[in-house]
């Protein structure tokens, strides 16, 4: 797949999930655009290494990925404002519904980095076992295991969560 033509047919269809799964990593819209933009164009610098006996889908996630990562490093060494003597807002009296979209971010946040990535990459990339083994260069039978363990975790924090 050398030509213009065949990698935007490929990549088109990936573009929303793309976003979506940048977005849970980088956690706001204009980064995870920032991201997928420059995933593609790395993608296709690199179309030489892609093996056309794998998935596109996971060798694009893996690329994804690492674009999305290394914008979390580069923003942890940017680092440089002080929050110290910042109070938290005081949410006492305010009552969180039983299940919302910031609870289960909350659950997210709260399970092991592994955990946490291969549940992105599934349901915000919407990646099969086949992809998630390609993105994450691991065997499917560990991506069958670790995301079962993933869900476990999640569904344990989310009820943690759930118990006032």
């Amino acid at each position: 797949m050398r030509d213009v033509s065949t990698y935007e047919r490929e990549l088109k269809p990936l573009l929303g999930r793309a976003g979506g799964y940048a977005r849970s990593l980088l956690g706001n819209r204009h980064d995870a655009q920032d991201a997928v933009q420059q995933a593609a164009l790395r993608a296709w610098e690199h179309i030489g290494q892609y093996d056309t006996a794998r998935p596109f889908r996971g060798w694009w996630f893996a690329i994804l990925r690492n674009c999305c990562l290394d914008m979390l490093r580069a923003r942890k060494s940017a680092r440089t404002d002080n929050l110290d003597g910042i109070d938290p807002p005081d949410t006492r009296g305010q009552e969180e519904p039983e299940w919302n979209e910031n609870s289960l971010e909350a659950a997210l946040r709260q399970v092991s980095p592994a955990h946490q990535e291969i549940l992105q990459l599934k349901y915000f990339g919407d990646l099969s076992y086949d992809d998630l083994a390609v993105a994450l260069a691991i065997p499917k039978g560990t991506v069958m295991s670790r995301l079962h363990l993933a869900r476990k975790a999640l569904a344990a924090q989310m009820r943690k969560e759930q118990t006032p």
